[in-house]
Order: structure tokens, then C-alpha cells, then sequence
């Protein structure tokens, strides 16, 4: 990254306040995608999903070094013999969102001090004891992982040498500075060395484990130090205590100091003491534990003795543990620094310690469990699609469920680590050709990636939805796992299992004639037999009973039907047995069709026979297949969901010509919709026939056909046998902009010649009437600088954190019908923050409002001004004034509604 970018980036980072929290991580794809519910044209519920946009988040470096210090305050002091090496103790933290490399050196000062140290260089501290241990090597560099991570941090110890014949109380001033490989530097670090001829006592201090600590984890403090002075040193009077060398500790707020102290010194008598108000001591006795930090209490170690007691080179160490609370938040820090209390000879002396940090680190962890119940202890029942599901420990369970139908388990995930911690969902077990993915607890919004961040402690509720293929049945039990892992700790993980104990199906269907389909008797099932004439038509009023539990549509046909015949099925929409006028388009499949008697839909099966059939009985028979169950048109297979009715013809010889049928349908604008009729010669002779162009008076055109490829706006020169039939399609094309509900009539002329001069005509009629109504939805992005007007990324691919993400959904009518109940929704993407929503409309007539719902329930004309994580906005646009979005709000053909949803990248 550039270093302008990169400062201006961590400026603004800084001035949103992120730096204090851990920021999203560098390279983490943050996915949005919307979705929208509405009822269409037809009055049929309908739901779409928008195009995923991805935003990438970018590096920000940052880095921060302590003990902060000046040349005239130095963060730090050591004090030694001239010729002596003195050690400054330094914490290096990367406060960036991506691994970071940060160079070290050092800086002398030149202008306030009196000399400058030799052989100065930097070490890196393993243990973060502040002091110079074996096996530690000079670094000039670091690497570091992004905050929050294990690694964030690093210590180090500057040694330099104070010059051999140093005057005692000259100093040196000593600056570490530590620069990111992206350009954000720390120079205020300044420290001094002084040389003393006097007593000299040391102090460092090292905390252990020196990295992160887990909540109920112990942290082991140890304070050490030496005479590096040039005389022997002596004690300070203690309240409570007496004269002697004093080395004290105060606890950290929280911590819990629960066995005694140790200690050992060179010198003098050990005793092992505590203080409860910082400056009366006592000695420490097992009965007095356990002693929990508040600021004030204090353990350490008194080292007594009378007069310059403690000589060169007597060394000192104290050591005590202290409990971290087991629920301590991620992020909580436990910053210690101890001192040590004495006499140089002339006068009391107190040396600090280098601080040591103890962080609580992330304590990622997990619980996934039926609704309502993340951690098992499941019980009860609740109703979801339709089933009742039943909760038991970790489980849930539907006891029978039918195929084609889909399937809702309700879940409750718990983020049960100590920091906030998004979560990827996922489900193993389900059969092939099952579909299963998750969705938000509106039972609408699909998820998209991970969920949260979530707080610790907080709970999240998602639904599972599998949609079982009309092709599965079994008695096995399906047994699906759902697995939520956390983002940050993939190794952390937890389970759930719904199961569904056995799969029926749920087709059946009752095929009979009128007035007798569903009743549960085959035997008066088939149409009773009819007589007609050569190249004639005979009609049987018959009736579909969906007796299946789903909504289903089923094919119909004629299997048997002598050689030559043909057989069209007209929908029969007052189920009174007669032709509806105008005669409706014959269909060959019902259209859906909702289980129960009460929802039958009835036809009349037209049977055309040719001309010059023999007289005599003609057997027949109808037959509908489920269109969704596969093996109701597998060869062979008999399924429940198909079913036969059988009956008979008895023809007679006559002779004629005809063209039918009338013919109807629906097209949308723009549109292309093609018929099918029939020339029947029913004649004893060949016939040749012609049909002349048709006019439309909308300016729509129709076209006409014998093979359906080739095509012209008349036909001549049609060969049409004795007792023969030729189809003729007819193609009606509609073009863009015609209102919905235009309909037009027009009438086909066949004119037949026969061999002698001899001649007959027909005509069949074509009905189209327009119809439509579809929603668009689409969604974009664009990244800003913070909060700024000043574009990041133009398609928003790319953010840093603190950056802003304005999402743009757009749900259009591109048809030609209304539709109603329009509800668009959007969620709050994983790694964001909510800022602001708003919506505008277009297209509509009359005084709208915009409504707005953080749940898809309770609506409101004020935009929301906060979202909680894992949660989905909703907008409608409410055109009758009731205050809701229901199905009495219409979004006319055209119109369109914008929703604008802008985020902070955490």
C-alpha cells in the first residue's frame, strides 16, 4: 500500500474511534445479497433474490510502542555504575488489521544529555522480563500478526553500556523507533541511563505466560533485581514493618492472589507481606488469602537489615501468582508494574520495574442447538412449514414428512467465547438431490457467508431449509447435521441434528368423469360410451382431484386412441359438462392444482375422429400424470399419482370437412404465443385447401404454419387426404407496450376444393389476451473514504476499516401487471455496522409512503436508526394508507422502489 494511502486510511480510523476495537481483518470478503416477496399479476405468491455484491476489506498499518517518554520525561530510567550495562524494556504492538513487518533502531540524543551510551542494541524478550536472558538474539525487526490475533505483540530490551569514567549523576537520553513496512512510524520513546557511584538497585519484572492469558488461567509475577551500584545499599523505614530493603506489587484490578508468595534474597531477612490500603504492612499468612486486586491491595517481599546491609552484587526474587476471573472479557488487559523501595547511602530510593501487560485473549467457542435451546437441554414442540417439529436435548425431529415439500428446522446459535465472533453455517447428511441452505429468521432472507459479529453471550436465530425432490420417498431416517464454526478459530465448532424420520409421498390424484372424482370409488370412474360420425368430434366431461397433500400439476393425455385420432382437452371452468364460450385454449397439462375436492378442476376431453373411420366400437381411454413425480411417466410404473379412465366410441361413415378448434390464450407484452388446429377431411376424396391472411387492429401479427418452421401470413396448396388430417399452427406475436387485459379476436378462413369442382369451408377462431407482471431486483455498491463524499471504489470491491459501504437495491415492475405486497429486504452484512437507510419510489400515482420494518412485521414511515447484528431491513411501499404492507398495496407496471443502505466496515 502507498504510504499516503495508508496514512490517510489510519487517520480515519483513528477519528472513528475503530482503533479501539479490533478491526475487521485485512483480506476479508464481506458478501451481501437481497431479496424481495410479492404477489404477482396471477395472484400467486412470488419470491427473488438480487446479484451478490462482494467487498473486500484492505490493510490498514498501524503500529503504537511503550513506555511512551521525552527527552526532558523519559518513559523510563536506569541508574548504574560507570562501565555497566543497563536494559530499557519495550512492548511493540501492531494495532493494524494485517500482518505487519516493523523496523527497529535507535536514536541518540545529541543536544540535552551528557554522553552517549556505547554498544547500544536491541534483543529481542522472549519472556517479556524486561531483562537480557540467554539465548535472546539482537533483532532489527519484527513481525507482527494484526490486533487481536496471537502475535499482535512483541517485547524487547535496548541494552547500553554506560562509557567507563562516567562522573556519577550525568544521564543519557536513548530513543527507540519502530517503523511499519506501510510508513506509520513511533519515535517518542525516549529512556536515560545514569551512572552512580552509589548503591544501585535493579528491577525487572516478568509475567508468565508473557503472551495472552486465558480467562481462569494463572499469571505468575516475578520481581528480580541486583546491587549494581558502587556501595552496599540500606533499608527505608516501612509502616508497620520496621527499616529494610521493601519490594511491592500492587494486584491488578480483578486478579485473584490465592497462595503465598515467594521470595529470596543476598542479603538481610525475608518476610513475605501485604498491604489492603497501600501503606501499613503486615506479614502474609495463608489465613489472610485469598486477596483479590482492587487498586490498593499490595503484595511483596521485605528484606530487613540494619545498615548498608545489602553489599554489591546481592541480588533479590519475588514471585506470586494471581487467577484471571473465568468470565473475562477478550481485550481485558492486566497492566503491572512493581517497584522496589530502598536507601543509596544518602538518601531513600524507589526503582520501578518495567510494566508487563497480561491480555485476556479471544476465547472462541460455540453452541448451535434447536430453537430457543443453543446448549441442548432441548424440550417441547413447535410448528414450522406446516410440521410440527419436536425438540429433545440436541436434537429435533419430524415424525413423517411428505416429498415436495420444504422443510423448516428453526435454530438458536450462542456465541459462548468471551469476544465478539462471527460464525459459518453449514449442514452434512442430506440425501442427493435434497436442497438445504439457511436462511434468516424472517424464514425469508438467504444467508449469505458468515453471521455476526455476534456479542459474546449473545444469541442468533436462523432457520434450516431443505426442500425434499418430488423423486424421494423412504422409511430411513435422514439425519441432518448442522455445524456452526467460528470464523477466527476454525478448530471451534459445534453441532446440532435434525432428523426426519421418514418421507412419504405427497402425490396422489383422482381422474374420473364429472361429478365423481375424490369420492373414493373407482368403479364409477369411467365416462360412459358415445356414438358419432366419421371425422366428428365427441366430447367427455371429465375432472382432476388433486388427493395428494401438495399442490401439484399434472399432464394429460389419451393413451389409448385408435390410429389416426386425435384428442384435445379443454379446461371446463363451471364444471357443468359443456363447452365454456368463448371456447377456452386446449391445455395438456392442469396448471397447479391444490389437493382436496373442493379445488377439482374439470375438463371436456374432445376426441376428433377422422373421415372414413369404419363403423364400430372404438375403445378409449384418458389418463393424468403427476408433472412432478418422476415415475409417473417412467414406462412400466404405475405410480400413485397417475391415474386412467376408460370408455368407448361408436362411429359411423359420413363425409365433411373441417377446421378446428376455436382456440385461446394469454401473452405477454412483449409476446409470442402459437396455437394449434386441425383440417379434418372427412370427405370420400383428396382436398386441397387455402387460408387467407388476417388482419390485426392493434397492429399485431399472425403468421401461419403446417410443419411449425416454416411460416407466412397465408396458406395455399394444402393436401389433405380422404379420412386425413393436417395441423395448422397459428402464431400470434405481440409487440412491447400494450396494456394488460387488450384482448383480439380474429377468424381463420379454410377454403377446400375438391376433385369435380366440388368445395366446402370452415373457420376457427384465435383469442389472445395480454397478461404480465414481473419484479426486477437488483442490488450495487460503492466505497467511501470513512464517512467522507470521497469514492473509494466505484463498485465497492475494495474497503478498509472505518470505511463506509452505501448497498443500492433496486426492485423494478418490468411487466405489464400489478403486483402487490411488495416487500423488499436487505441484511446487515457480517463485519459491518449499521449507519443509515433510506427509500425512494418512482412510477406510482396518488400519495405513497415508504414503510420501513426491522422485523417484516411492524412497519413504520421512519427509517430505523439502529440495526442489530445478524439482522434484515425491510421496505414496502404502502399505497392505501393503513400504515402496513399487505396485499392491498399495488406497485403498477413500471414503477420501481430504491432501497439505500449504508454501513461502517468494523
Amino acid at each position: 500500500m502507498p504510504k499516503t494511502l495508508s496514512a490517510l486510511a489510519l487517520a480515519l480510523w483513528l477519528v472513528l474511534g475503530i482503533a479501539l476495537a479490533q478491526p475487521t481483518p485485512a483480506g476479508t470478503s464481506i458478501a451481501n445479497q437481497a431479496s424481495a416477496s410479492y404477489v404477482d399479476s396471477a395472484g400467486q405468491p412470488r419470491t427473488t433474490t438480487s446479484n451478490q455484491v462482494i467487498t473486500v476489506v484492505q490493510q490498514v498499518y498501524s503500529l503504537t510502542i511503550t513506555p511512551n517518554g521525552t527527552q526532558t520525561s523519559p518513559g523510563q530510567t536506569r541508574t548504574a555504575l560507570a562501565g555497566a550495562t543497563v536494559y530499557f524494556a519495550y512492548t511493540v504492538s501492531n494495532t493494524g488489521n494485517g500482518t505487519d513487518s516493523v523496523a527497529l533502531s535507535t536514536l541518540q540524543d545529541s543536544t540535552t544529555d551528557n554522553f552517549d551510551p556505547t554498544g547500544v542494541t536491541i534483543y529481542r524478550d522472549n519472556n517479556c522480563n524486561g531483562a537480557l536472558d540467554a539465548g535472546e538474539t539482537p533483532v532489527t525487526s519484527l513481525s507482527l500478526a494484526r490486533q487481536g490475533a496471537s502475535g499482535s505483540s512483541a517485547c524487547v530490551v535496548v541494552a547500553a553500556t554506560i562509557p567507563g569514567g562516567t562522573p556519577g549523576g550525568q544521564y543519557a537520553n536513548l530513543n527507540l523507533v519502530g517503523t511499519s513496512s506501510g510508513g506509520p512510524s513511533d519515535s517518542d520513546n525516549w529512556a536515560r541511563a545514569t551512572a552512580t557511584t552509589a548503591a544501585a538497585l535493579t528491577a525487572s519484572k516478568s509475567a508468565s505466560p508473557s503472551g495472552a492469558v486465558s480467562p481462569g488461567g494463572t499469571i505468575t509475577y516475578t520481581i528480580f533485581g541486583q546491587n549494581t551500584g558502587g556501595s552496599a545499599a540500606s533499608g527505608v523505614s516501612v509502616s508497620g514493618l520496621g527499616t529494610g530493603i521493601l519490594v511491592r506489587d500492587t494486584i491488578p484490578n480483578g486478579l485473584v492472589v490465592s497462595t503465598l508468595p515467594t521470595g529470596s534474597a543476598g542479603a538481610g531477612t525475608v518476610q513475605i507481606v501485604y498491604t489492603t490500603d497501600g501503606s501499613t504492612w503486615q506479614p502474609l499468612a495463608s489465613s489472610n488469602l485469598p486477596l483479590t486486586g482492587n487498586g490498593t491491595v499490595a503484595v511483596g517481599m521485605f528484606i530487613g537489615g540494619s545498615g548498608a546491609f545489602f553489599p554489591q552484587g546481592a541480588s533479590y526474587t519475588f514471585s506470586f501468582q494471581a487467577t484471571v476471573p473465568n468470565g473475562a472479557a477478550q481485550g481485558t488487559s492486566y497492566t503491572n508494574t512493581a517497584a522496589v523501595q530502598y536507601n543509596n547511602g544518602s538518601q531513600n530510593q524507589t526503582q520501578a520495574t518495567n510494566s508487563t501487560t497480561s491480555t485476556v485473549g479471544a476465547a472462541y467457542n460455540v453452541a448451535v442447538g434447536p430453537f430457543g435451546f443453543p446448549a441442548a437441554g432441548a424440550s417441547g414442540t413447535y410448528t414450522a412449514g406446516g410440521y410440527t417439529i419436536t425438540r429433545s436435548g440436541d436434537t429435533q425431529s419430524i415424525a413423517s414428512a411428505y416429498n415436495g415439500q420444504t422443510l423448516f428446522f428453526y435454530h438458536t446459535l450462542r456465541n459462548t467465547g468471551n469476544t465478539p465472533d462471527s460464525f459459518t453455517l453449514s449442514v452434512s447428511g442430506a440425501p442427493t438431490g435434497w436442497s438445504c441452505g439457511f436462511r434468516h429468521a424472517d424464514h425469508i432472507t438467504p444467508i449469505s457467508g458468515p453471521v455476526g459479529p455476534i456479542a459474546p453471550g449473545s444469541d442468533f436465530n436462523f432457520d434450516l431449509v431443505c426442500a425434499v425432490p418430488a423423486t424421494y420417498t423412504g422409511s430411513t431416517a435422514v439425519n441432518l447435521t448442522v455445524t456452526a464454526t467460528s470464523t477466527n478459530d476454525s478448530s471451534k465448532t459445534d453441532t446440532t441434528q435434525d432428523t426426519v424420520a421418514q418421507v412419504v409421498s405427497g402425490y396422489s390424484v383422482d381422474f374420473a368423469r364429472l361429478g365423481t372424482g375424490g369420492d373414493g370409488n373407482p368403479a364409477n370412474d369411467n365416462p360412459p360410451a358415445a356414438s358419432a360420425n366419421p371425422g366428428g368430434a365427441v366430447s367427455f366431461p371429465l375432472e382432476v382431484v388433486n388427493t395428494g397433500v401438495n399442490p401439484d400439476s399434472f399432464n394429460l393425455s389419451a393413451p389409448t386412441l385408435p390410429s389416426g385420432w386425435s384428442v384435445a382437452f379443454y379446461p371446463d371452468a363451471n364444471c357443468d359438462g359443456a363447452m365454456d364460450s368463448p371456447t377456452p385454449s386446449p391445455i395438456t397439462n392442469t396448471g397447479l392444482v391444490n389437493p382436496g375436492v373442493a379445488n377439482k378442476r374439470c375438463y371436456i376431453a374432445v376426441v376428433q375422429i377422422p373421415t372414413g373411420t369404419a363403423p364400430g366400437n372404438n375403445p378409449i381411454s384418458f389418463r393424468v400424470d403427476s408433472a412432478t413425480d418422476a415415475d409417473a411417466n417412467t414406462p412400466g410404473i404405475q405410480p400413485v399419482s397417475s391415474d386412467v379412465v376408460s370408455t368407448a366410441i361408436n362411429v359411423n361413415l359420413v363425409t365433411g370437412f373441417a377446421f378446428d378448434p376455436d382456440r385461446s390464450g394469454t401473452v405477454t407484452s412483449p409476446g409470442t404465443i402459437t396455437y394449434t388446429h386441425n383440417l379434418v377431411n372427412t370427405g370420400n376424396a383428396q382436398a386441397t385447401v387455402s387460408i387467407p391472411a388476417v388482419t390485426s387492429a392493434y397492429g399485431w401479427t399472425y403468421q401461419l404454419s403446417t410443419d411449425g418452421s416454416t411460416w407466412s401470413a397465408s396458406l395455399s396448396g394444402i393436401a389433405v387426404p380422404s379420412g386425413g388430417s393436417v395441423p395448422v399452427y397459428v402464431r400470434v406475436q405481440v409487440p412491447g407496450g400494450q396494456p394488460i387485459g387488450r384482448s383480439e379476436s380474429v377468424t381463420l378462413t379454410a377454403n377446400a376444393t375438391y376433385p369435380g369442382g366440388g368445395a366446402a369451408s370452415d373457420t376457427a377462431t384465435v383469442t389472445t389476451t395480454i397478461v404480465g407482471g414481473e419484479l426486477s431486483l437488483t442490488k450495487s455498491a460503492v466505497s467511501y473514504v470513512g464517512s467522507s463524499s470521497t469514492v473509494r471504489h466505484p463498485s465497492g470491491a475494495e474497503a478498509f476499516p472505518g470505511d463506509h459501504i452505501v448497498y443500492t437495491v433496486v426492485a423494478s415492475n418490468i411487466g405489464t401487471g400489478n403486483l402487490t405486497n411488495v416487500r423488499v429486504s436487505d441484511p446487515l452484512p457480517a463485519y459491518t455496522s449499521f449507519v443509515s437507510v433510506s427509500a425512494a419510489v418512482s412510477g406510482f400515482t396518488g400519495a405513497v409512503t415508504v414503510l420501513y420494518s426491522t422485523n417484516g412485521t411492524s412497519w413504520n414511515a421512519t427509517a430505523p436508526s439502529s440495526l442489530p447484528a445478524g439482522s434484515s431491513l425491510y421496505v414496502g411501499v404502502d399505497t392505501d394508507g393503513n400504515g402496513t404492507i399487505d396485499s392491498n398495496d399495488t406497485m403498477p407496471p413500471g414503477a420501481s422502489l430504491t432501497l439505500t443502505l449504508r454501513v461502517q466496515v468494523q
